[in-house]
């Protein structure tokens, strides 16, 4: 019972650290039209972030899609804190209108995690890309606990470095957002070369709250 307790108390804390921003996500978020999946798979690395609590806990993260015989899979690598090279590998769930097709959920499952925590399903929504330069994804959450939510927002490139026109394009879908371009935060490449490296899979620290709270 103190253990449930004691978890109880750690997670309500950490949904009041990183829900920062008041209110429901937003409404009606513009997505890419008539979004081809087939297009979208293979290697993205992210280049630039925004994250709403305005933590910097991961860098130089790449994303992959892949499919496998029980389904189409997200593998999200990174560095976390400078040090750990790990991964979180979830299963994109298909929109089944042909209209939502940019708005896809992942789901992460942890077999150890307590039965409630087992599967954490996110959205995974493509607001922009051209499949070939860049792509820009997002994520939002809201807790209704606290009425507040939050924001990670991607923006990839299928090379490390994002030329200039293209990040143009990636940024315009945050006006929607009413995301100011100059809280991106730019990955920092010379922190990819971790310490150690975690061959279990861990927490996506771009998806925030560790229990469902809906």
């Amino acid at each position: 019972m103190l253990k449930i307790l004691i978890f109880f108390v750690f997670s309500v804390c950490s949904v009041f650290g990183y829900f920062t921003l008041s209110g429901e996500c937003p409404k009606n978020v513009p997505v890419k039209e008539e979004f081809r999946l087939a297009e979208f798979y293979d290697k993205w690395y992210q280049t630039h972030y925004y994250s709403s609590d305005g933590q910097k806990q991961n860098n130089c993260s790449v994303i992959q899609l892949a499919s496998k015989s029980t389904g189409i899979y997200l593998n999200q690598s990174r560095v976390d804190l400078g040090l750990f090279h790990r991964y979180s590998v979830g299963k994109l769930e298909i929109p089944p209108r042909i209209e939502d097709a940019a708005k896809l959920n992942v789901s992460f499952t942890f077999p150890d995690a307590p039965r409630r925590l087992t599967v954490r399903k996110y959205p995974f929504y493509v607001l922009a890309t051209n499949y070939n330069y860049y792509a820009t994804v997002y994520t939002c959450e809201y807790s209704p606990l606290i009425d507040k939510h939050y924001i990670y927002v991607w923006i990839l490139s299928r090379h490390q470095i994002l030329n200039d026109v293209s990040k143009e394009l990636a940024i315009k879908p945050l006006a929607a957002l009413g995301i100011d371009p100059k809280k991106l935060v730019k990955d920092d490449l010379s922190k990819c070369s971790p310490k150690y490296f975690e061959d279990m899979q861990a927490e996506p620290m771009t998806f925030r709250y560790p229990v469902p709270i809906h």
